[in-house]
């Protein structure tokens, strides 16, 4: 029974807070005498009719406020001077300025805020009247309209976080399918090499041991030659596949950079080659890192950032640092986030830790913005926490693995 209802209140938890909120009101008006100042039972329907259609005020914020506006105004004509009256339009108020229509945000609040004051000049006076409903009033407004903002940030960061969240899984599921058809392609790679690498043994040796006739030569030798055709091809194969996935990889990032450019970010005309050194996976997190940062350059700093990229190599190491710096102020269109930074960025943190990387980034200074990432250069001494391991210890091993004629890789 208790589940139930916790249940039902939770699926319906505006309309319980509604139904507290007209209990509470239609308390203090009792208690205070509001209903009854007056004497007149027409005072008691004023009343009503101030707290009752705060019900709806979710639905018809305009409307609500309206008829909460005149039953407050007539309401204090007639001769009612609580404080607590002023607490219906107060918060139908505080709705309208939340509504995305502009009568109803901007025209009806101000109406019915300068007809609930001017309706308390006769019995209030003009300071405890008419200035303390104007100032009621606007900061009623003011809640309501912050309360909208807010409401509005959170709503995109929500579809944001999901748009990234979205990326995010379409990139790993991209990944995966790419390392699972190179895993493949190795695996017949392999295979192939294996018995390749044996039939030329053999047939070498079938040459040596003992005398051939010349058309028998000749068909050992068109044996032979097919045979190194057939390993060169494998190896040509297996090479055009590693160097397609990466210049896959680097053709999206430089459309991705082409269109920031074109919207007015000051981006080099080049990568560093340096990148290149990176292991496919690792590769394919450092050029979204690039693509993240140069998105945020432009949407924080606007049109006329700089970036400037660095790379340099420590040993097994290769630091990849960013610079942004903002154009003119009059085009920033919002302030950098505080750190930790915003939800991409540490989802590319999480992303690179699991890789063995690191990343850090910060504010230097109101208008400059520093991303600083460290990638492990050799993917076999990659040690990333679950469940990226495995894929990871697999991409190394077909990328150290041993060719059956003696050397080593394919």
């Amino acid at each position: 029974m208790v589940p139930s209802i916790t249940g039902w209140v939770r699926a319906h938890w505006q309309l319980v807070v509604d139904l507290a909120t007209q209990g509470l009101l239609a308390g203090l008006f009792l208690v205070s005498g509001v209903a009854s100042t007056t004497g007149d039972p027409v005072s008691v329907a004023l009343s009503a009719a101030a707290i009752l259609p705060l019900l709806l005020r979710r639905r018809a914020p305009g409307t609500v406020l309206a008829v909460v506006a005149l039953a407050t105004s007539a309401h204090m004509l007639m001769g009612m001077s609580r404080t607590v009256g002023y607490m219906p339009a107060l918060l139908a108020v505080y709705t309208a300025a939340t509504s995305r229509t502009p009568l109803v945000r901007w025209g009806m609040s101000l109406a019915a805020a300068t007809a609930v004051a001017v309706a308390s000049l006769p019995g209030r006076g003009p300071v405890e009247g008419y200035l303390l409903a104007v100032v009621a009033f606007a900061l009623a407004w003011l809640a309501g309209a912050e309360r909208a903002h807010q409401l509005r940030r959170r709503m995109a960061l929500v579809a944001e976080r999901s748009r990234l969240r979205l990326e995010q899984r379409i990139t790993e599921e991209n990944l995966a399918s790419a390392e699972q058809r190179e895993r493949l392609a190795r695996r017949l790679h392999d295979t192939l090499a294996h018995t390749i690498t044996v039939m030329l043994v053999q047939t070498e040796a079938l040459r040596y041991t003992g005398p051939l006739e010349p058309a028998q030569r000749d068909r050992v030798d068109r044996v032979l030659d097919a045979g190194r055709a057939a390993l060169t091809e494998i190896r040509r194969t297996i090479t055009e596949l590693d160097s397609r996935a990466v210049a896959t990889a680097t053709d999206d990032l430089h459309d991705r950079l082409d269109g920031l450019r074109t919207a007015g970010l000051d981006l080099p005309a080049t990568l560093p080659t340096e990148l290149g050194e990176l292991a496919g996976p690792v590769l394919t997190v450092a050029h979204r890192l690039l693509g993240e940062v140069a998105t945020n350059a432009l949407r924080h700093d606007g049109p006329g950032t700089r970036l400037e990229i660095q790379v340099r190599r420590d040993a097994n190491r290769l630091r990849v640092t960013t610079l942004s710096i903002g154009g003119p102020p009059a085009v920033r269109p919002t302030p950098r986030p505080p750190v930790p930074g915003g939800y991409g960025l540490r989802s590319l943190r999480r992303d690179i830790e699991a890789y063995g990387g690191m990343l850090s980034y910060g504010r230097l200074a109101p208008d400059r913005w520093r991303v600083v990432a460290t990638f492990p250069l050799v993917a076999g001494q990659v040690a990333p926490s679950q469940p990226m391991r495995q894929t990871v210890r697999d991409t190394g091993r077909m990328q150290t693995g041993t060719n059956l004629e003696g050397g080593s890789g394919s």
